[in-house]
């Protein structure tokens, strides 16, 4: 599948910010899963600088502005063409070792509903990993209603379970959290996904993968019950939603408001 994707981030300051520092990893990720036909990122201010790979294989960029004021847009867009491969992650290009996603961090410390669903998921289960992770997706799948705007970049995974909402950001979360639990390498990854919408709105999207023994890094989507499949663009990597952020930003001696903006444009270009 061919995939054509435009995505836009648009800041605007109240006031003049004395400096501003942009870490972008809006680059897909490379990977037998899709192909890079195209792909450019630009900004309306400043200018993007070429850093460096990290050890997950983001290509890492950066803007550096000086006494900013009024608004900065940054867009990133292309074509992909994307391979259904059951949802394993092969060929990635990453120096990091599984182990070290077994990691706990403030977004997806376990709790007693954890506790719940890993019992739940052990139930009848003759230690078939592959079949434990499914299930485990799928328990998390029903944990929480999806409701848009219920929760928000800070909530974790132990209070989205507590008031039983949230959004694909908060499905992954709670994923990510009952397989360290249970000693699965777990990570959270940002990206996208062609889907129809009723309002013609797009957004990016969230989803986990799972190292299970075998096979590597498994791609699970909770909000959607499935595996990833041809029509998800895989972006930026990491322990939970902020060490993943495809933008990164430092204001120094700034005291204003920031204004944040998103919008997202993704078809089958087939």
């Amino acid at each position: 599948m061919k995939i054509k994707i435009k995505h836009s981030t648009t800041y605007k300051y109240s006031s003049t910010v004395p400096r501003l520092i942009q870490c972008l990893k809006l680059y897909p990720s490379i990977c037998d899963n899709q192909e890079i036909l195209d792909w450019e990122t630009s900004t309306s201010n400043g200018k993007i600088i070429e850093s460096h790979f990290d050890g997950l294989g983001h290509r890492v960029q950066n803007i550096f502005i000086k006494n900013f004021s009024g608004q900065l847009k940054i867009t990133s867009q292309g074509i992909l063409k994307t391979k259904d491969l059951s949802g394993i992650v092969k060929g990635l290009k990453e120096k990091v070792h599984p182990l070290c996603f077994l990691r706990e961090t403030d977004l997806t410390k376990p709790c007693k509903n954890i506790e719940k669903i890993s019992s739940e998921a052990k139930k009848n289960n003759n230690k078939n990993y592959i079949e434990f992770v499914h299930k485990l997706n799928l328990i998390v799948s029903n944990s929480i209603k999806y409701v848009s705007g219920s929760t928000t970049t800070s909530t974790c995974s132990k209070d989205a379970l507590k008031q039983k909402k949230g959004v694909c950001q908060d499905f992954a979360h709670i994923l990510i959290s009952a397989a360290r639990f249970n000693q699965f390498p777990a990570r959270y990854v940002n990206g996208f996904l062609l889907e129809e919408t009723i309002s013609g709105e797009n957004t990016s999207h969230a989803w986990a993968e799972i190292f299970i023994k075998d096979l590597g890094w498994v791609a699970f989507d909770p909000s959607h019950k499935k595996c990833i499949d041809d029509k998800y663009i895989r972006i930026s990597t990491g322990f939970d939603f902020e060490d993943a952020s495809m933008i990164k930003g430092v204001k120094t001696n700034y005291n204003g408001d920031e204004f944040l903006d998103t919008k997202v444009d993704i078809e089958n270009c087939q």
